[in-house]
């Protein structure tokens, strides 16, 4: 079995039933920030997990969250909190200065991470704390959520049993009405982040068009920073090792999108295939891949609704509860460390390729 088709095996198995660990686990919030918060509220409706506690500097975020119900110890910093709860797992929603120095120190206190994107300020401190789980025996993902949003499950699924055949040409999109003024931008200020739009919303693109298509060998891009600091815009353009070229254009700065919405267009040699945050579309010649000729259409709507809570969706539930299996010895999700820190490098390629003026530029091992 190829590793595609084995890959659209495990999805279409995961499809069908809802990921939950597989003994009881205990589990800790580090940061807590608008996605801290919605961690905290996700695990404590995942079955067998224990939140055992969550740490954030301000005091004000420690007793907003006690105020809406969750009664678990608080701490103003991580070393307290690993030393007094001893947690199996810690999900890392720090700010992106402080994501890889705490990732590291949970993962040295011999817990499991899940940390927010990007893991960390550079690929190369990604890397470090990818060898270090690897050392430890530990599990370490990257929050890459639309990956387990089920309609793009389905279309990976589609793709990896080779629905449209040999793909030809890749589009894809990822747009969002986020920031407009210079006061919005200032909130990501390039000495504290690695970047604009594809550093903290794209790269789930990307993570998605990598899973299906592979790490591309070389990029080029360009970027427009509209506001401040970094980028509202990139237009990119990957190469892949069979010289497929995928198209990738991300910005936050387009009115009309309230929720980031992503699509991806894919052309092959046995028809089309269309997928976005609300249908998955597919014009085939014929019946391939257990997906029959002509043309088919399957909303999000009409998927499995699997998890137990809903908030922006399934996706951050059966993300947090996939991460948890896989610590307590269940399969493999998606979002790997690995699989994180090649996203981390194709953005700095990107990155690299927008400062030369979209100078080709080779993606990092």
């Amino acid at each position: 079995m190829t590793d595609l088709a084995a890959s659209s095996a495990r999805d279409e198995a995961s499809a069908s039933r809802a990921p939950a660990p597989l003994r009881p686990v205990r589990a800790a919030v580090a940061g807590l920030d608008r996605l801290g918060v919605a961690h905290v509220s996700v695990l404590s409706a995942i079955p067998d997990c224990e939140l055992v506690g969550f740490c954030d500097p301000r005091r004000a975020a420690r007793t907003s969250l006690r105020g809406i119900g969750h009664l678990a110890p608080g701490f103003a910093d991580l070393p307290k909190l690993l030393a007094r709860t001893h947690p199996d797992v810690v999900i890392v929603s720090s700010a992106e200065a402080a994501r890889g120095p705490m990732a590291r120190l949970a993962l040295e206190a011999g817990a499991s991470v899940l940390a927010e994107r990007p893991m960390a300020r550079t690929a190369e401190e990604a890397a470090g704390l990818a060898d270090l789980a690897a050392e430890r025996g530990l599990k370490l993902a990257g929050a890459h959520a639309l990956a387990f949003e089920p309609v793009f499950v389905r279309a990976h699924a589609a793709i990896a049993a080779g629905a449209v055949g040999a793909p030809r040409h890749v589009r894809s999109s990822m747009f969002a009405s986020r920031v407009f003024s210079a006061q919005q931008s200032a909130r990501f200020d390039p000495a504290l982040v690695s970047g604009g739009v594809v550093s903290q919303m794209a790269s789930d693109l990307l993570f998605l068009l990598l899973w299906s298509f592979g790490q591309p060998l070389q990029v080029r891009a360009t970027w427009n920073r509209i506001y401040g600091g970094v980028e509202d815009e990139l237009h990119g353009m990957m190469t892949l090792a069979s010289g497929l070229e995928v198209g990738f254009d991300s910005s936050w700065s387009v009115p009309g999108y309230p929720q980031p919405a992503t699509v991806v267009e894919l052309e092959g040699d046995n028809g089309k295939l269309l997928v976005s945050n609300d249908a998955l579309e597919l014009d085939l010649v014929g019946p391939r891949g257990g997906w029959p000729a002509g043309h088919t259409r399957v909303r999000d709507a009409e998927l499995p609704q699997l998890a137990r809570f809903d908030l922006d969706g399934e996706s951050p539930y059966l993300m947090d509860a996939a991460f948890l299996e896989w610590a307590t010895g269940g399969s493999e999700p998606p979002n790997t460390g690995a699989a994180a820190l090649r996203v981390q490098r194709t953005v700095e390629a990107l990155y690299a390729s927008a400062r030369q003026g979209g100078a080709t530029v080779p993606v990092g091992a």
